[in-house]
This record gives C-alpha cells, sequence and structure tokens, in this order.
C-alpha cells in the first residue's frame, strides 16, 4: 500500500457472509434465530438474548440518517483528495442495525432523518464497499398529485 493507496477492509471469518453479499450487490445482516434482531456488526453472542444461532438474511438497503459528520481532516494521505466528505451513521430499514459508511450528497443538504439508499462500489476482485446516496424521490402514481 502507497501513500496515495486508500485501505481496504479485512474481512474476518465471521463477517466473510456480510461481505460475500455485498460483493453480490445485496446486503445481508446478521439475524438471531432467539430473538430476530440484525446484528452489525456481526457477533458470536446476541445482545439482545444471549441466544448463538444466527442466519444471515438480506435487508432492504435503505435507511434513514440517524447522525453524521463532516470529514475536514484526512485521517491518512490517502483520503487527502476527498475532504471535506460526509461520514453518517444509518438506521437500516427494517432492523434495528446501523451502518457507518460515507454519505454521497452535498454536504450542505445532509439533515438527520433523511432517508437515503446503499450503493455499492466494487473496489477490487474481493471486496464491495457500501456507501450511501440520498434515496431518489417517490414517484406518484396515477392519480396522486
Amino acid at each position: 500500500m502507497t501513500e496515495t493507496t486508500k485501505p481496504l477492509p479485512i474481512p474476518s471469518e465471521l463477517a466473510q457472509p456480510f461481505w460475500d453479499a455485498l460483493r453480490e450487490n445485496e446486503l445481508k445482516l446478521q439475524q438471531c434465530q432467539g430473538c430476530s434482531v440484525h446484528i452489525h456488526p456481526p457477533k458470536i453472542i446476541c445482545p439482545r438474548c444471549h441466544g448463538r444461532r444466527f442466519e444471515w438474511a438480506r435487508v432492504k438497503p435503505t435507511g434513514h440518517v440517524y447522525s453524521y459528520t463532516i470529514v475536514h481532516r484526512a485521517p491518512i494521505p490517502a483520503f487527502k483528495p476527498d475532504v471535506p466528505y460526509a461520514v453518517a451513521l444509518v438506521d437500516i430499514e427494517g432492523t434495528e442495525a446501523r451502518l457507518l459508511s460515507n454519505l454521497l450528497a452535498p454536504l450542505d443538504q445532509i439533515q438527520v432523518g433523511m432517508p437515503v439508499d446503499l450503493v455499492f462500489d466494487k473496489a477490487s476482485d474481493d471486496i464491495t464497499l457500501f456507501r450511501f446516496k440520498p434515496a431518489a424521490p417517490a414517484v406518484p402514481s396515477k392519480g396522486e398529485a
């Protein structure tokens, strides 16, 4: 890795199914079979019921901004060309899970509660990253206006 190369995640054995799903342009989260809670990051014990049986469940790649920050100082030189940029904590629709990633939106238009869609970003043959962008406005159906 050079000073201008952004580091890629190195998935653990526990998180590998999450990264495999992203590579297939799907969002899958660990789900406890005891209490049905969705968990991220993956764990070996459910934080709600302490169960140990999980499956990987496909979830909607949509959500709402819970919180965000604007990064003005690059954490490493490779990110320097990107500053300023937004990082958001997003509540994933239909789950109790929150994911953290970049938010690809005009910085002056970001708001807590704004709807977002997850987008897939193939970074290498093995790693697909995820980011968020503002959700497309709903198209009214016929008869609505």
